[in-house]
């Protein structure tokens, strides 16, 4: 029985372990820079890690897209973020831009210094083409950091 239980982990373990595996990119394995997307033009300009700084709180509810389209050879996001708390709060606006399922492009936007109630407004441009990109956001509230 216990040779039975053995033989079920051990091969669980293999069977999550092949399927972790298969989840990544032989980039990463070698220690290489992981790929964004299948697209030729790729856009990457982050100067920070996401979640870099301490004491942040996700603010996807704060954030709204007003433009994301393709113009002029390049794909134009626009949007607004609104601080709902009782102090003044910097944003970071992570923006991807998304073909299916792969990623076309990253890019930061930094929003200082939004008071109390207040809302802001950002915006960016990639320049990759292609029509039917979708915009995608993470955002990141946090206390003005000097």
């Amino acid at each position: 029985m216990r040779l039975t239980k053995a033989l079920v982990a051990a091969a669980t373990v293999v069977v999550a372990a092949t399927a972790l595996v298969g989840c990544t990119d032989a980039e990463d394995i070698d220690g290489g820079a992981p790929q964004i997307g299948a697209l030729d033009e790729k856009v990457v300009d982050v100067q920070a890690e996401p979640g870099s700084v301490e004491g942040y709180a996700g603010a996807l509810d704060d954030s709204e897209v007003t433009r994301c389209e393709s113009a002029d050879g390049a794909l134009q996001v626009a949007g607004t973020v609104t601080n709902p708390e009782p102090d003044a709060q910097d944003y970071r606006v992570y923006v991807s831009a998304m073909d299916g399922g792969d990623t076309a492009g990253l890019v930061q936007v930094d929003v200082t210094g939004v008071g109390a109630g207040e809302t802001a407004e950002w915006s960016t441009e990639m320049a990759i083409g292609g029509e039917g990109l979708e915009c995608v956001l993470r955002v990141e509230r946090f206390a003005p950091q000097g």
